[in-house]
């Protein structure tokens, strides 16, 4: 009989443009035994590290487009994006947006954030 899974590793893009020339990658465990959402694992990484920059208010509903990020490689919407426990991710900053810090960019890119996923996942 197998036990079940109680945690997910996230890999998490960090990056401070005042300290570093380059980002990097660092593990965080988040005790679980439920599915979370990206943005729910998002908050709990803050809450293990607090200089972890990352925008956690959002509708919820999949519509604004302000939780977009890159998990596994792909832009997805972090509030709609569950992970299962057991899973280990890669949370990367939203591709075609300049980086802010860790995964926090610059969405005054002329293109909305929702359009461009739109767009990235009609491909």
């Amino acid at each position: 009989m197998f036990a079940p899974a109680t945690s997910i590793t996230a890999k998490v893009f960090r990056f401070d443009p005042s300290k570093e020339k380059e980002g990097h990658l660092q593990s965080f465990i988040i005790k679980t035994s439920e599915p979370l959402s990206v943005m729910t694992i998002l908050a709990k990484v803050h809450d293990l590290d607090p200089t972890f920059a990352c925008r956690t208010s959002t509708c919820f509903k999949g519509k604004c487009g302000s939780c977009l990020i890159r998990v596994n490689g792909k832009n997805v919407l972090g509030c709609i994006e569950l992970v299962q426990p057991g899973e280990e991710i890669t949370l990367e900053p939203p591709s075609h947006f300049q980086l802010i810090r860790d995964v926090v960019v610059d969405f005054s890119h002329p293109l909305g954030a929702q359009q461009k996923y739109d767009e990235e996942t009609e491909q």
